[in-house]
């Protein structure tokens, strides 16, 4: 029998975009909604690796759920790079951090998540330079309104669109 070398171009185009979405994770819905008051208390926690593919670093993401009004924490515990992270709300809502974590790991607060629905997260390289399959820890906690979990929220850096529209 001979290959059919269309059938082998779809096949090896799938395989390159497979590893491409090496670094992608799933939804996580965790229903605990805590009023513990220790950082990161009842915080799930998420093991992600970022990964290099032929000098291209590749982004880690994921979808995180929250209410209206929650305290919600996102913070990466361990790492060995100079990563940042961008949360990106479901009403287009984007927060980014950086450093905030200390020593080069970023912390998104968000005091009062602005709606109900799936956040997305991404952790990166800073800059976006080339980093050997390198892991991390993400810790996510979703906390009740007013909790010190959230005692320094992160501002976000865009508004949905009509934002602006709806305040006039």
């Amino acid at each position: 029998m001979k290959a059919n070398p269309f059938a082998l171009s779809i096949i090896a185009s799938l395989g390159i975009l497979a590893s491409m979405q090496a670094g992608a994770a799933t939804n996580l819905f965790d229903p605990t909604v805590t009023t513990a008051t220790k950082l990161n208390a009842g915080a799930v926690t998420l093991n992600g690796t970022l990964h290099d593919t032929n000098g291209v670093a590749q982004p880690w993401t994921t979808q995180v759920y929250a209410q209206p009004g929650e305290c919600m924490r996102l913070s990466i515990t361990t790492t060995a790079f100079d990563a940042k992270m961008e949360v990106v709300a479901p009403n287009g809502e984007v927060f980014r951090d950086d450093d905030s974590g200390g020593s080069l790991r970023p912390l998104v607060e968000i005091a009062s998540a602005p709606n109900f629905g799936w956040y997305t997260v991404q952790v990166a390289q800073f800059a976006g330079a080339p980093q050997a399959d390198t892991d991390f820890v993400v810790k996510y906690g979703r906390f009740t309104a007013g909790n010190p979990n959230c005692a320094v929220p992160t501002s976000p850096l865009a508004q949905p669109r009509g934002a602006a529209a709806m305040k006039n």
